[in-house]
């Protein structure tokens, strides 16, 4: 999907039906997607002013192991 999405965009497409599930993702050094799936509307309920992740997401190899350093 090309550009961003702002918030009351995504709050109209929960609304429509168009999207059921959020993503909350960074990409670590592998090129994987770390983070977390809500379900819509709870998100755009709760979760968007409470959402977190742990910085070990940025600091782990392939195996999920925290690299040296």
């Amino acid at each position: 999907m090309a550009g961003n999405l702002t918030f009351d965009a995504l709050k109209r497409a929960v609304a429509d039906g168009e999207i059921d599930t959020v993503l909350t993702c960074i990409v670590d050094m592998q090129g994987r997607l770390m983070g977390k799936r809500y379900h819509a509307q709870m998100f755009v309920d709760h979760a968007y002013a409470e959402t977190h992740c742990c910085n070990y997401l940025l600091a782990t190899d392939l195996e999920m192991y925290t690299v040296e350093g």
